[in-house]
This record gives C-alpha cells, sequence and structure tokens, in this order.
C-alpha cells in the first residue's frame, strides 16, 4: 500500500467516526427527551415555565448569613408571661336599666352563669390604702358583701375607676353613700360615708374623691365600706385586690360562674326567730341542729341571752 493510499484511508475512518458520533448523541437526545415527556408533538407546541421570585436567604429564614457568623450569641427575647387582652367584654344589655335609688335595679342571678366575661382593671385606684378592719363572708347571721376598710373621720375617699356616679343617698345601713358604674362595667358602692362629694349622673375619674370618711348608717366605728359588683351581683374585692399593697391581682379580672358561687351557699342558710320561751335547746329540738353547731353558726355561747326577735342561724 503506498503512503498516499494509507493516509486517504484514515481519513476515511476518522470521518465514518465523526458521523456516527452525530447521530449517537441525536438519539441519545431524542430518548431522554421522549423520557420525561418533552418530545415536541408538532412545530408549534412551546414548553412554558411559571416564573418565581428568588429569596434571599434573609427572607427565606428571618436572619442573614452574616448575623450567624458575627452574632453567634444573639439576645434571646423572653415571651411574656403576661396576655394581652383586647376582646374585652362590652357593658351587659341590662346597664340599659339606670336608677338613682336601687343598689340592684337589675334583678338578674349569675349564679351558674354559662358565659365568662373579661374586665379591665388596670386603671384600679385604691379608694382607701388604710388596712383591712372586716373581710368579705359571713358575719355571725349575716352575710357580708364587701371589704371594710379603716378611715379617719374626714378622710378622702376616692373613686376606684373611670365612670359615673349611679347613686347618692343616705339609708339606715350604709349610712351615706355612692355608687358609681364604671366604664369597664363594674360597679362600686362606698358607705359609711361623713359626707358625700359628688352628684348623681356625675362623670368621674379614677383617684377623684367621692366622700369623705365617716361613722354613719349601720356602723361601729370609722370605716369605709367597699363593694364591687357586676349587673348588681356582688364580688369578692379579694379577688380583684390585694389590700397589703392595695394593687390589683392581674390587669385582667375574669368573672365565671366560680366567682358566684358563693350565693349558691347563702341561698342554703335558713334562720331561727326567736319567740318567747325559746332556749338553745327547744331550738335544737326544732331544728334538728345541735347547740354546739348553732353556738359556732352565731358565734354565742350557751349561756347568751335570747332576745325575742333576734335570728338564729341553724343552717
Amino acid at each position: 500500500m503506498t503512503l498516499k493510499r494509507l493516509i486517504t484511508a484514515i481519513m476515511l475512518l476518522f470521518a465514518a467516526g465523526i458521523y456516527t458520533d452525530a447521530c449517537a448523541q441525536k438519539k441519545l437526545g431524542t430518548g431522554i427527551r421522549k423520557l420525561l415527556g418533552m418530545e415536541k408533538k408538532n412545530a408549534q407546541t412551546e414548553l412554558s415555565y411559571p416564573e418565581f421570585k428568588p429569596l434571599s436567604y434573609q427572607e427565606y429564614c428571618g436572619t442573614s448569613i452574616e448575623d450567624i457568623f458575627y452574632n453567634p450569641n444573639p439576645e434571646i427575647i423572653p415571651i411574656s408571661t403576661e396576655r394581652n387582652f383586647t376582646d374585652f367584654s362590652d357593658l351587659p344589655d341590662e346597664y340599659d336599666i339606670w336608677s338613682n335609688s336601687t343598689i340592684n335595679p337589675y334583678g338578674i342571678s349569675l349564679v351558674g352563669m354559662k358565659d365568662t366575661i373579661k374586665i379591665d382593671v388596670k386603671g384600679y385606684c385604691p379608694p382607701s390604702v388604710k388596712h383591712v378592719t372586716s373581710d368579705w363572708g359571713f358575719r355571725k347571721w349575716k352575710f357580708h358583701y364587701g371589704i371594710d376598710l379603716k378611715v379617719h373621720r374626714g378622710d378622702t375617699v376616692r373613686c376606684a375607676f373611670d365612670g359615673t356616679v349611679r347613686i347618692t343617698r343616705r339609708d339606715r345601713g350604709y349610712g351615706y353613700f355612692v355608687v358609681v358604674r364604671h366604664d369597664n362595667g363594674l360597679e362600686t358602692l362606698y358607705g359609711h360615708l361623713n359626707k358625700i362629694l359628688v352628684k348623681n349622673d356625675q362623670k368621674i375619674k379614677a383617684g377623684q374623691a367621692v366622700g369623705m370618711g365617716g361613722n354613719t348608717g349601720r356602723s361601729t366605728g370609722y370605716h369605709l365600706h367597699l363593694e364591687f359588683r357586676y349587673l348588681g351581683n356582688p364580688i369578692n374585692p379579694n379577688d380583684i385586690v390585694n389590700f397589703e399593697t392595695h394593687e390589683v391581682h392581674k390587669p385582667v379580672l375574669v368573672l365565671n360562674a366560680r366567682t358566684f358561687a358563693y350565693k349558691q351557699e347563702i341561698d342554703k342558710i335558713r334562720y331561727w326567730t326567736v319567740r318567747k320561751g325559746d332556749t338553745l335547746g327547744r331550738i335544737a329540738y326544732r331544728t334538728g341542729v345541735s347547740v354546739n353547731k348553732l353556738c359556732k353558726l352565731n358565734g354565742i355561747t350557751k349561756t347568751t341571752v335570747l332576745r325575742i326577735g333576734r335570728k338564729i342561724r341553724y343552717t
């Protein structure tokens, strides 16, 4: 074989290899497109892809890579334990009733209430900052619906919350007293005042004077009788205020059926009115309650003289 023929043969082999390679690549490309469902059915079919806005690392994760590398010990902000209530309960429809004479004109019992009421009490101002002289609860044969705070004659008694004065008058039991309906839905009563400093239907702010400390009405000494009520139903003041610090326990007061459960116990109370010839032994026999229990319920002894007309609690 001459040199010229040898060179021609090599060139033919090289050209054949390039052609074979091109065909193989074309077939391979066609196979992949068929596998992925991307083979064009006709010349007019075009593939379209949605466009996505690229996100930075900071937008996706809420922090930047620089923060991670250059601030390895970031400040940890504790989660607040105080709930931020924005859904305080509206004033009840029954507050359309407005009376300048009756403490509870609503006639509604909240025993077994189904709803939960949330009341904003952040704006509380203590009517008196002196000590408690008589607490909420049973007191001998009757229930004490408020709390008594020590005052001296002429001490300023202040309004607990913003509101409107509903009652200013004198009563045999409360003496000179004031009732204020507050913007948050509560009502407060201030009893045994020496002098009233506000008028019916007057707008009043927390901390403003409602009267002066006194000893009027059924009272055994100078003190302020303070009540908290909702729809006329008394609430234990200790559920709202710490009377050692004179600050509210929590900024939100939650009222539910448990708040007024005490009234179920009061409804069970029964009294015996002392008549001529009655003794503790005779009352015990008639009521089926022992003399010792009668003494305990009424804060008396076995030798206590029973005056006619006195009420003796036996349940």
